[in-house]
């Protein structure tokens, strides 16, 4: 199966679009790569390498078959989408304690 960069491109488009909400330099800056190289990834200007897949992978949490062969439906991709809608619509307080129990079960896992 041959990678297409333009379908890669718009994958990666709609992570930094729909999942992170942030321009191309915000997601330049969370992935280690500049603004000028996010947009020719997302445009499909050359196919991308694997320092630049393995940086967007790291930063955030999607598969890497994902970005590359747009495979199933992506249950990392659905969680954080999930995720970020309850932290837009959460009081305050509401945030406080999601961070808690986050935190709480992230150390544990961690230690195990």
């Amino acid at each position: 199966m041959a990678l297409d960069r333009i379908a890669i491109g718009a994958r990666i488009r709609r992570i930094r679009e729909e999942i992170f909400e942030e321009s191309r330099e915000q997601f330049g800056k969370r992935c280690d790569l500049t603004e000028r190289h996010v947009g020719q990834l997302e445009r499909g200007d050359f196919l991308i390498g694997l320092v630049s897949l393995d940086s967007i992978v790291s930063s955030t949490g999607i598969d890497a078959d994902y970005i590359l062969y747009g495979k199933g439906d992506n249950n990392k991709l659905q969680i954080k989408e999930n995720l970020y809608n309850i932290i837009d619509k959460s009081e305050k307080d509401e945030l406080k304690m999601y961070y808690t129990c986050i935190t709480a079960i992230k150390n544990y896992v961690n230690k195990k």
